[in-house]
């Protein structure tokens, strides 16, 4: 059940980069270039050309003074669509010098504002700066000083990156080739380093990697500290309180959601103490803010003319509450589906149908929170061609986004060709999340299960089963000259 064998639009990959490792393999003849290895090749070059895409956006020209400053000349955050947050709020969010991030503040329209991000993702901005300030003085010839910090934390991420493929290599189990659809997905090259999402995705793997090696404190403190960074790694509890009900032993969860609250609490409290008005910034523009560019309430707007829920300033309380029932609803939708399917769903399953629910119904689609839905929707429908087309078409929605932002009178794309790409992109997240329904209920063969003899291998390695350096294998078995002894707990080592 590798998917170099099964996946047609995965063998040209698996073969370019070795083929598939057969059943009898000598391990320990292996040459360098070992799965893990590969995979991780294939992540720097995507990295690699993640960071060139927002170069343009990152260069300088000398002032009157020969010092470099930033130059955006000509609309090129538009023309060569390599806008990203980094660039622009390293000035704007006073990183740009020494003193506590959430210290810093500044009036906009009457309204002090203040870092707007939660808690570790502000501290990470505030070290990546420290870090570019105190070595600026490498490259003060080449780089302004916010491209130099542009690419610093484009350094910090992709260490981030590397280390989140890892984990992801080893919860694919007997499918590590999967991972390539990880490292080398198209939406990296646009949106790896549009924002500080890269650690957020990284609290979630870890989290359940922890999981499923029983370390449920663990999982709970990574989870929390995911939190604490963006909101989403919150949605994986959901995942786990229906696997827990499903069940009946809620001891898992309950440790795992005691110890995400407390490093939470424990997290925000010194910001919070120190300055309420600052540590409450996320959580008002959040509230008071509309809807966003790539929505489907701004395709139902550009289409229609229709702005019922938009209250043309202040709080919309209509859309808010909107996003918030639709939202909810999807979760009961998905906690009664995991409940009622007749096997027990995965854990990559369930948290692929609340990330995708979130991202079709909230009022904020920022382009980087598609890179949240890679790992899940990997891990819990591997179909090949599925998820390349999804990610090349949601990787598509930005250039779009740049060329519709300049206007028609700057030559850019009328409103119609982004709401075009806006549904092709939605409507492919739906039929992913579909084929993952179809799979829980079992009208679809589940592919990751048959690759583990019906096992989830985010919950468990089983104890029946050893492993080697490919994947699982029962134990005992003869793998070419060696006799795979059996574990109990064992750990997957592909390196």
């Amino acid at each position: 059940m590798q998917p170099g064998r099964t996946e047609p639009l995965a063998k040209g990959w698996v073969n370019f980069l070795g083929g598939p490792m057969g059943r009898y393999a000598q391990i320990g003849r292996a040459s360098f270039w070992t799965p893990l290895r590969a995979i991780l090749a294939v992540a720097y070059v995507f990295l690699s050309l993640g960071g060139l895409s927002k170069a343009n956006c990152a260069m300088g020209r000398p002032d009157d003074n020969g010092v470099l400053q930033l130059n955006w000349d000509g609309n090129r955050q538009y023309t060569s669509f390599c806008y990203n947050d980094i660039v622009p709020l390293y000035g704007a969010r006073g990183l740009d010098q020494p003193g506590f991030v959430y210290d810093y503040s500044w009036v906009e329209d009457g309204l002090t504002r203040y870092m707007e991000y939660p808690v570790l993702a502000g501290l990470f901005q505030q070290f990546s700066a420290f870090i570019s300030r105190n070595t600026y003085f490498l490259a003060d010839r080449l780089l302004p000083e916010v491209g130099w910090y542009f690419w610093v934390t484009v350094l910090l991420l992709s260490i981030i990156w590397v280390c989140t493929a890892r984990m992801v290599a080893e919860l694919a189990g007997n499918r590590i080739w999967d991972t390539l659809l990880v490292v080398g997905s198209p939406l990296l090259i646009m949106h790896a380093f549009t924002n500080w999402d890269i650690p957020s995705i990284f609290f979630v793997v870890a989290a359940m990697l922890a999981a499923r090696n029983k370390k449920f404190w663990l999982a709970g403190f990574l989870i929390g500290a995911g939190t604490a960074f963006k909101l989403w790694p919150l949605f994986i509890l959901g995942a786990y309180l229906t696997i827990a009900i499903r069940k009946r032993n809620l001891m898992p969860f309950i440790k795992m959601a005691v110890a995400a609250a407390v490093t939470w609490v424990a997290v925000n409290l010194p910001v919070y103490l120190r300055n309420p008005d600052a540590w409450g910034e996320f959580n008002r523009l959040n509230t008071e803010r509309g809807w966003e560019w790539t929505t489907i309430y701004a395709v139902i707007s550009r289409a229609f003319g229709w702005t019922g829920f938009d209250t043309g300033g202040g709080t919309p309380v209509i859309l808010n509450a909107v996003t918030f029932v639709l939202f909810a609803l999807g979760c009961l939708a998905v906690l009664i589906m995991g409940l009622k399917a007749p096997k027990e769903p995965r854990v990559a399953e369930l948290l692929t149908l609340i990330v995708g629910f979130f991202l079709l119904f909230n009022k904020v689609w920022s382009p980087q929170y598609s890179i949240w839905l890679i790992v899940p929707a990997v891990l819990a429908a591997p179909y090949w061609r599925l998820l390349l087309t999804w990610m090349t078409v949601d990787m598509m929605v930005w250039p779009i986004l740049m060329w519709h932002m300049m206007g028609t009178d700057n030559l850019g794309l009328p409103g119609e060709a982004l709401n075009l790409v806006i549904i092709a992109r939605d409507a492919l997240i739906i039929a992913i999340m579909v084929m993952v329904v179809r799979q829980m209920f079992g009208l679809t063969r589940d592919p990751v299960a048959d690759a583990h003899n019906g096992h989830d291998p985010l919950l468990t390695v089983p104890s029946d089963w050893a492993t080697r350096a490919d994947g699982w294998v029962p134990a005992g078995e003869v793998v070419g000259e060696v006799n795979v002894e059996k574990h109990s707990a064992p750990e997957v080592e592909r390196a």
